[in-house]
């Protein structure tokens, strides 16, 4: 109101984030840093937990277990697999260039379908405060779109030279499936929806643009694929401690974090996440 302002229109609250099954405290030493988790594991990786696993609706449940086997499942393999083969596909039987597809087979109209729903479906979910029910839509192309790579065959059609026009169509459905969902994700994990757009070597980005099946220009010259999320080795990370001798929760790879961090920085820490280490809930703003 001093600043004239609008007011917010909704406030939206969750719950407390517990740490296995116990709240954080101070007293208990299970205090999470969220710039820890960011520095070890990728801010997108870190917001993906959050935002799929913490629901509004009741508790959420944060372990370095979860959060790696989400890293795992979800971002390299289902999101980053997808990405990187197909790109390389690309280059390999079309030198990098997106073609126009031209021939048309049924078994396209499944994939199409999931990605042009896709949109009404995650808007509704939003309006709902489903903000995980909206991210598995989106993760739903990527899986169907794995599947359909399954199902193609795209090295198979490779080898026969009677078969590049539906080669080129299958790439295409790919490349265009990959493009929508980057064009949803964006909203969520903003870094990897503009590293998976740098690859892909498109400006084409806005919600406008998946209406339809037609989104990705032909004659686009694709970048090199790099790999957006690398699996982590569990066996790396070993178990975690209960309590250590010096008092408080260590992560799961053994790495004391709090030994990075200077004197000042861990006071202006303590105070600066006061709230959340007694296991204070986290509110959201909606602005006009």
């Amino acid at each position: 109101m001093a600043l004239d302002l609008p007011m917010p229109k909704k406030i939206f609250g969750h719950p407390w984030v517990l740490f296995g099954n116990d709240k954080m405290s101070k007293s208990k030493g299970n205090i999470v840093y969220a710039d820890d988790l960011a520095e070890e594991f990728g801010v997108d990786a870190v917001r993906y937990y959050f935002l799929h696993e913490i629901p509004f609706s009741s508790d959420g449940i944060f372990t370095y277990e979860l959060l790696i086997e989400r890293i795992n499942s979800d971002l390299a393999n289902i999101l980053g697999n997808l990405v990187n083969r197909t790109i390389a596909m690309a280059h390999k039987y079309l030198d990098g260039e997106v073609c126009a597809p031209e021939v048309k087979e049924d078994i396209d109209d499944e994939l199409i379908s999931c990605v042009l729903s896709a949109k009404d479906k995650v808007e509704a979910y939003m309006n709902e405060c489903k903000v995980a029910s909206a991210l598995d839509v989106i993760f739903d192309i990527f899986r169907r779109s794995n599947k359909y790579i399954d199902e193609t065959m795209p090295w198979v059609l490779a080898k026969d030279p009677e078969k590049l026009d539906r080669l080129k169509t299958v790439l295409y459905n790919l490349l265009e499936s990959i493009r929508s969902g980057a064009v949803l994700l964006q909203a969520f994990l903003p870094e990897t929806a503009d590293k998976i757009f740098k690859q892909l070597n498109t400006e084409n980005r806005s919600i406008e643009s998946i209406k339809e099946f037609n989104g990705f220009d032909s004659g686009i010259k694709l970048n090199n694929p790099e790999p957006l999320f690398a699996r982590i080795d569990k066996e790396k990370f070993g178990t975690i401690k209960d309590i250590t001798d010096k008092g408080y929760y260590t992560n799961s790879y053994h790495v004391d974090v709090r030994e990075k961090i200077d004197a000042f920085r861990k006071l202006e820490f303590e105070s600066k996440f006061q709230t959340i280490s007694s296991g204070g809930a986290i509110s959201y703003v909606e602005i006009p």
